[in-house]
């Protein structure tokens, strides 16, 4: 009889349990890889080739992301070696997610058992917490250890400091190895607690705070050679970082951590992963509405909240993932305001008889038939979703909504050899710079007609001269700006009809093409003067070649022997959009409804979606990522949309929304940067995908 109240009494936990590790599951299978990951990830492959040789101190004195402990990479490399031979990008990957994934779960379980399993089950489907603890981030640990603090802390004495005493304090030091945002918020509640609630005597603070320090240093590899001055470096990275020009051009007010909790913002930036209703800001209003009966029956709560909001009100870097430091306080709170509500539901119901009448009890049969077919089509989707998975790993996406971009039509891409790239978008052009770190978005250089010679905020070519002079083509005429001041040219100043620069180019010489919708003309650093071949055609493509110039227009593709002035024509069958010049001499050109051409002595091949595995015949850009490998973008000819592919002069590869995590944009412009293809599109701004991934 005891065992089975036992197990009756654990039934609940067990279905929070499986909530959660589907949920989570469920996010590592189809969360499309966030901007850092691949920097955690990276220095976990890099802490297991130094494992795997031996070499301590390359481990010890790593010199990536130096700005948070060494811990939770320590683990992922601990995937990354466990794969073994298997050990590729994508395994190791998903093996890291799922080591996210595991902690994820735990800090439910911790909930569900210390506190009650609805507290467990709120954070089960919390959306902020499933999404940043099945990612390859630093979260999942830490969320879990502070969680594992707090309440194992509740469970010591004054007297004689128990079990309980003991693992809260080896649970902070591995939190403090893991992320030091985390700490101030629970040492407040660990302080309020000792000092107040437990009134542990002074005497073991001593020996709490040494097993913390000593577990946190055990963990933190990066501190063995050089504790004090490795740990300032890293704490005093923080407080730059939150004081920079990274947190400022995120334009956050100071009330973005209210957003955070009081929406489920991760159901909007995810709708595919986050099925079901998010319940963030039910969670946050039921969890409000007890805090005046918590600070009488469990201040401990009071406390941690407030210390929690304080701390991400004040604390200048608004990210999203910092708002797991209040998620479970608002789900033990908001679990007992539900139990509650529900309890006084149940007196009205019991005397109204209101649910009774208004619905009817079908048969048993009727619910069996329910849940044969709801079986059926979760098998038929998550077949479908596996595939998906492994699809989306290397992808990400920069859209207007989750970083500075100006806009999310995007009409150029122009890579700086710093790593940094040009953007021309439909609101004006963005310098985009790396991040040094993670947990920045990278730096970004907004241009536009307000703050700028741009005369028009529709930018839709680039360039970059041999003397550093950037050249933006614009609905309006031309802009060049050499880094401190801007020079603008209309359309009488090109010697044209028209001033909508549409195609820019530029030589080793400094001389610069630009292609209008009536003809081209070129600089020589003083004057423009009018290509006569182009004649007053639109030019839709300008590419520079040794000393070969290529025009694409309506009827074909130009190409000039720059230095002898001899002219020769090569007629395609439809427009001519994009013109490259491979590694191999090869010229390739992008059509508007002849798909991809290859010139091959004075005539073209075309591959069509007749005869070749490419997406669509309108192709608008192509590009080489490396040698005899293209990538092409396509849009589709009467429908918006579209999709990138990639092509090794054989065989074609495109890239859907149900195969990749492509946003199935048309693709207006290809550029390769950093080991990543950028997909600058027409509706969803930037598609990114990390090469061999």
């Amino acid at each position: 009889m005891t065992l089975q109240i036992r197990l009756k009494a654990l039934q609940p936990i067990l279905i929070v349990l499986l909530l959660a590790i589907f949920l989570r599951a469920w996010a590592v299978s189809l969360l499309p890889q966030d901007f850092d990951e691949p920097v955690y990830l990276q220095a976990a492959f890099d802490y297991a080739d130094a494992l795997r040789a031996g070499d301590v101190n390359a481990v010890i004195d790593y010199p990536g992301v130096i700005e948070h402990p060494a811990f939770v990479k320590l683990l992922y490399s601990g995937a990354v070696l466990a794969l073994g031979k298997l050990a590729a990008w994508t395994n190791a990957f998903y093996a890291s997610q799922a080591v996210s994934a595991f902690f994820g779960v735990l800090a439910v379980l911790f909930v569900s058992l210390a506190v009650d399993p609805l507290a467990g089950g709120m954070l089960a489907v919390h959306t902020l917490a499933v999404k940043y603890t099945s990612q390859v981030y630093l979260e999942a640990v830490p969320h879990a250890m502070t969680i594992a603090a707090v309440l194992a802390f509740l469970k010591t004495d004054k007297e004689k400091p128990g079990r309980g005493f003991w693992l809260s304090a080896a649970a902070l030091g591995v939190a403090a190895a893991s992320k030091y945002s985390y700490l101030p918020v629970i040492l407040v509640v660990l302080w309020y607690l000792a000092l107040f609630e437990k009134k542990i005597r002074r005497y073991w603070y001593a020996a709490y705070a040494a097993l913390a320090l000593g577990v946190f240093f055990a963990l933190d590899v990066s501190l063995w050679h050089d504790p004090l001055n490795r740990l300032y470096e890293s704490l005093f990275y923080h407080v730059q970082y939150s004081q920079g020009a990274h947190v400022q051009e995120g334009g956050y007010p100071w009330y973005q951590p209210f957003v955070w909790i009081f929406t489920s913002p991760p159901g909007e930036w995810h709708p595919n992963v986050f099925f079901y209703f998010g319940f963030d800001g039910i969670i946050s209003v039921f969890a409000v509405a007890r805090i005046k009966r918590e600070w009488k029956e469990r201040r401990w709560l009071v406390v941690w909240l407030t210390a929690g909001m304080l701390f991400l009100l004040l604390w200048p870097a608004k990210w999203p993932q910092y708002a797991l430091t209040v998620t479970p306080v608002l789900c033990i709170m908001s679990a007992e305001s539900v139990r509650r509500f529900v309890h006084w539901v149940r007196i009205q119901e019991t005397y109204w008889n209101y649910l009774k009448e208004m619905f009817p009890k079908p048969e048993k049969w009727l619910w069996v038939a329910i849940g044969a077919f709801a079986l059926f089509v979760a098998a038929i989707y998550l077949s479908v979703a596996v595939k998906l998975a492994v699809g989306r790993v290397g992808w990400s996406n920069v859209t207007r909504q989750n970083s500075f971009l100006p806009s999310n039509t995007v009409y150029d891409l122009l890579p700086l050899g710093d790593g940094s790239m040009l953007i021309a978008t439909g609101h004006g052009a963005a310098f985009w710079t790396p991040p040094e770190a993670t947990d920045q978005p990278g730096t970004w250089i907004i241009f536009n007609t307000k703050n700028s010679g741009l005369p028009s905020d529709e930018v839709l070519s680039l360039v970059q001269d041999s003397n550093g002079n950037f050249w933006f083509g614009t609905d309006k005429g031309l802009a060049r700006y050499d880094g401190h001041s801007w020079t603008t040219f209309d359309a009488k100043s090109l010697g044209l009809s028209d001033e909508r620069v549409i195609s820019l180019a530029t030589s080793n010489n400094g001389a610069v093409f630009a292609g209008t919708l009536a003809g081209a003309s070129t600089w020589n650093g003083t004057t423009w003067t009018p290509i006569d071949h182009a004649g007053d055609k639109p030019v839709f493509a300008l590419t520079i070649s040794g000393d070969s110039l290529w025009i694409g227009i309506p009827e074909g593709a130009w190409r000039i022997a720059i230095s002898e002035g001899q002219w020769e024509f090569y007629p395609t069958n439809s427009a001519v959009n994009h013109i490259l010049v491979a590694s191999d001499g090869t010229v390739w050109a992008a059509t508007s409804g002849e798909g991809l051409a290859r010139l091959e002595g004075s005539e073209w091949t075309y591959f069509r979606t007749g005869n070749s595995g490419i997406p669509y015949n309108t192709v608008n850009w192509v590009t080489e990522v490396s040698p005899g490998q293209l990538w092409v973008g396509t849009s589709h000819p009467t429908n918006a949309g579209g999709a990138a592919a990639w092509f090794d002069g054989e065989e074609w590869y495109a890239f859907w929304y149900n195969n990749s995590g492509a946003s199935a944009a048309e693709v207006t412009v290809l550029a390769v940067q950093s080991g990543q293809v950028w997909m600058g599109t027409r509706t969803q701004g930037i598609d990114l995908y990390q090469l061999g991934k």
